[in-house]
């Protein structure tokens, strides 16, 4: 697979699951936890021990890892929404986390402009608060 505009498109467009998100968020957790300082790259080195020997592997991690960064970005543009999903820690590197918000990762389609992708909060926001109802956790 070539990366031509659409080419990339496939490979934005392959799915990934709130299990696959949270496989991250947790390994990165615990990584933490035990000291260490984990980047994304190490999710990436994670993620692909993880996913070898499947046929798409890199497209996975690759799609994985940039819905992360949205959600990053999301968090570092301190919209306020954000707050009502999200409790600060005595860790200032963490924070506790409502699951709507990684099930949100999962399913919000991914934006590109200026070759940055990007979740686009209106929309990001709708599908948390949608799925925080549908598990009684709003």
């Amino acid at each position: 697979m070539g990366f031509n505009a659409e080419g990339m498109e496939r490979v934005y467009a392959t799915k990934v699951n709130l299990e696959e998100i949270m496989y991250v968020v947790l390994n990165m957790t615990r990584l933490h936890e035990e000291g260490k300082n984990p980047c994304l790259e190490t999710a990436m080195l994670m993620l692909a021990d993880r996913y070898k020997r499947r046929k798409n592997a890199a497209q996975k991690c690759f799609v994985i890892i940039q819905r992360i960064h949205c959600l990053l970005r999301l968090i570092e543009s301190k919209d306020e929404r954000m707050r009502s999903w999200t409790i600060d820690t005595v860790d200032p590197d963490c924070m506790l986390t409502n699951q709507a918000v990684f099930t949100a990762t999962a399913l919000c389609p991914m934006r590109r402009q200026n070759e940055q992708t990007y979740f686009q909060p209106d929309e990001f926001f709708d599908i948390v608060l949608r799925e925080s109802e549908s598990n009684g956790k709003a």
